[in-house]
């Protein structure tokens, strides 16, 4: 074989390792979702819902904080045993201001919500160990929820009811999109459907170590420890840490918050970076669960399965486009006869790589419903590029704990807000 065709071969080799075991394990877990129950609480109960804690990290939330503290308002629990603390970590906007002002407003719900600051731009975790120090010590239940997320009005009564269930140490929420115009999306993309089902399956089998930070809830004896100051993966340090505790970690799909998603490139990018790279070093952090014979068969497969999607897979699928790379090439600079195969794969690839890599085709493959097959194919590359330049941000020491807001999304939940 020439050269040109070692790559192409070498390109689809590399491609299927790295995807077909992604593929089998979305087939188990379409599988398990049939096969094992769901944990449950009890519906109804004479026992007391148990104290709680609400935690809200805010920096720069001027435009969505009131929207947050008027939704809180209007859930159902009781009120004696309910505490919001809204936690400040260096706005330097008017975010402050506007929760004093809101608080002063609010007689009924008002003096529940308490105003405190990390006094410096200190990230979302440091915030989080703040409002675990600072919280009620009765409290049994600690939840952390966004400035910009919205809940459903049953939202604190169905966690409290979970942690009834002694079995239970921690428990997220599912995703209900917001558009750009502030109104809930119907449907799911490829990858939101895929993520849904893998952590309802791990919740079934035994935990899951991946958490919505928009909605989440734990047990707060089993994490008295916090999480890592310079992290911003604390919803699944604090899963994981409930775990080994001994306590289940779930993801409830009938919990539901709402949250806008972002549309531009840029704003897709910042949120996907981010995310990537607190989950990157939250399952290097936690890789002795692979292996760990306190955990179960279940955790420890799930625990291997997520270490190589994260981290060994992207690896192969960057592999795979450099030889795709090669043959566009070889084809190019005509480095051998061309001949009908190595043509044919030449411009799939070329016009693959214009869709995946060029700005234009991608905001068209993005926002064209019709292109749904190819707009998962490019979230899935972008996502797999994403992995990878997160591992060498690592190894530069490059940390992404702090971040600012990104506009777009706070200007679609105050359109939300509106609506209400």
């Amino acid at each position: 074989m020439t050269p040109t065709e070692w790559l192409i071969f070498a390109e689809i080799g590399l491609g299927s390792i790295a995807v077909l075991p992604l593929l089998l394990q979305d087939w188990f877990n379409r599988k398990w979702l049939k096969k094992h129950p769901f944990p449950t609480f009890p519906e109804a109960s004479s026992e007391p819902l148990p104290r709680m804690t609400v935690i809200i990290c805010v920096r720069d939330e001027e435009l969505v904080i009131a929207g947050k503290l008027s939704d809180l308002a209007l859930k159902h629990y009781p009120r004696e045993s309910l505490e919001v603390l809204v936690i400040d970590t260096g706005s330097s906007d008017q975010t402050m201001q506007v929760v004093e002002d809101w608080i002063s407003n609010a007689p009924e719900f008002g003096p529940l919500v308490r105003l405190l600051s990390t006094t410096s731009v200190a990230g979302k975790s440091a915030a989080v160990n703040l409002g675990l120090a600072e919280s009620h010590a009765d409290s049994e239940v600690v939840v952390l929820t966004d400035a910009d997320s919205r809940l459903e009005v049953n939202s604190l009564e169905r966690i409290g009811r979970w942690f009834l269930n002694p079995e239970i140490g921690a428990v997220c929420g599912q995703q209900q999109p917001i558009d750009e115009n502030g109104k809930p999306m119907l449907g799911s993309n490829a990858y939101r459907s895929y993520y849904n089902r893998a952590r309802e399956a791990e919740s079934r089998l035994d935990s899951t170590p991946i958490f919505e930070g928009s909605l989440a809830a734990y047990s707060r004896s089993a994490i008295n420890a916090g999480v890592v100051a310079d992290s911003n993966a604390d919803d699944s340090q604090l899963a994981v840490e409930a775990r080994r505790q001994g306590l289940r970690a779930i993801h409830d799909p009938d919990l539901h918050f709402f949250e806008a998603v972002p549309r531009s490139l840029s704003a897709i990018h910042s949120q996907r970076m981010r995310r990537a790279q607190g989950l990157v070093r939250h399952l290097w952090r936690n890789s002795d669960l692979m292996f760990s014979k306190k955990m179960g068969a279940p955790m420890r497969m799930t625990m291997r399965t997520l270490f190589y999607i994260h981290i060994k897979m992207p690896a192969l699928v960057i592999a795979s486009l450099a030889c795709g790379v090669g043959v566009l090439l070889s084809v190019a600079l005509e480095l051998q006869q061309w001949n009908l195969f190595t043509l044919s794969v030449a411009l799939l690839n070329l016009s693959l790589f214009l869709v995946l890599l060029t700005p234009p085709f991608c905001v068209l493959v993005l926002r064209t419903k019709h292109l749904r097959p190819m707009n998962a194919l490019t979230s899935f590359v972008h996502s797999m590029a994403i992995l990878v330049w997160v591992h060498l941000r690592i190894v530069l020491r490059l940390k992404s704990h702090i971040w600012r807001p990104i506009q777009e999304i706070r200007e679609s939940i105050n359109r939300y807000d509106q609506l209400q």
